[in-house]
């Protein structure tokens, strides 16, 4: 579990976090797709108010022969992410477009280094310059993050008087079973923002809690924000799943917002996710409901319920069919 979060964690950071997007990250079944896939296509079908069913191609994703993702699309929003490796199937290019989106454009990432990745990249519209650079230990954990960013709000520098391009530093620290314990941010060159990420385990490494304290101040109020997240696991030696909860609660001087997931496993290739969500300034709660099935260890249908006052009335509402081609 602590290598696979990990894995998924940094893949982000390295990655996708230049676009400051997830939704081509296909994180349902991201460690689940064979070694010989060529591609999956996502057909999505929704069930209107006359009771017709309409489906669509909503979102595919091609591969290379070493399960390299090299091209995500998703048609109805003209989006897409293509992708280029170096000889060590390293990703050198990322180029993306979306219709009018401000933040298309290509990121470029280099390797001066074994422990070091670079990324820089542009983004049409405006005169950006954004550089990532990345350090790890001899571990391959990361170690350190240093942003720069024009197309950030500027930060203004007093003992220069004048407003200079954003630059934060984020250092992350870990316990002696390499499990990362503790992250901090600051946001240079004036520490308006400083962000510190702390990580608790259980006797298996498996993450227990994470708590994000945040202070800001723009001059004319200060706030903290603190946010706890809870994590259950299966007790160790159980072979049935059953269920367990993660509980992320926002805490800030104007409002308490509570996200609650709620994992279950009604029968066998079958997980169902149920979504809470609270928030003292709005009196609604929210929720939400789905459920991935699998087969053969492989997603095939992502299936979206209601939310009616009885969980036996509930009704289908929508649904994703995922379709595999291999080489």
């Amino acid at each position: 579990m602590k290598k696979l979060l990990f894995t998924f964690l940094l893949l982000i950071i390295c990655v996708y976090s230049c676009f400051a997007q997830t939704d081509y990250s296909f994180a349902d079944f991201i460690d689940d797709v064979p070694s010989n896939i060529k591609k999956i296509t996502a057909w999505n079908s929704e069930i209107t108010e006359k009771g017709d069913t309409i489906t669509s191609k909503s979102e595919y994703w091609q591969y290379d022969k070493n399960k390299n993702l090299l091209l995500w699309a998703k048609p109805q929003m003209y989006c897409q992410i293509e992708k280029k490796y170096d000889e060590q199937n390293r990703i050198i290019s990322l180029e993306k477009y979306c219709g009018e989106s401000s933040d298309n454009g290509i990121i470029t990432i280099s390797y001066p280094s074994k422990n070091t990745i670079i990324e820089k990249h542009g983004l049409s519209g405006y005169s950006a310059l954004i550089k990532k650079q990345f350090s790890y230990n001899s571990k391959g954990k990361l170690i350190r993050e240093e942003v720069y960013d024009s197309l950030y709000d500027e930060v203004f520098n007093p003992s220069s008087n004048k407003y200079e391009i954003y630059h934060s530093v984020t250092v992350y620290k870990y316990d002696k079973n390499d499990n990362l314990i503790e992250k901090n941010r600051f946001d240079l060159p004036n520490l308006t923002t400083a962000e510190t990420t702390k990580y608790m385990y259980n006797k298996y490494n498996q993450i227990l809690r994470e708590e994000i304290n945040t202070k800001q101040d723009d001059g004319n109020f200060n706030t903290s924000i603190t946010k706890y997240s809870y994590y259950g696991y299966l007790h160790k030696g159980e072979t049935k799943p059953k269920i367990f909860i993660i509980n992320n609660t926002l805490i800030s001087d104007y409002s308490t917002e509570t996200k609650t997931k709620q994992y279950i496993y009604p029968q066998k290739n079958v997980l169902e996710i149920e979504i809470t969500q609270t928030n003292t300034r709005i009196n609604p709660t929210s929720k939400e409901t789905y459920q991935l099935i699998y087969k053969n260890n492989q997603l095939i249908r992502k299936k979206y319920f209601s939310m009616p006052q009885k969980n036996q009335d509930r009704k289908v509402m929508s649904w994703i069919d995922y379709q595999y081609i291999f080489y």
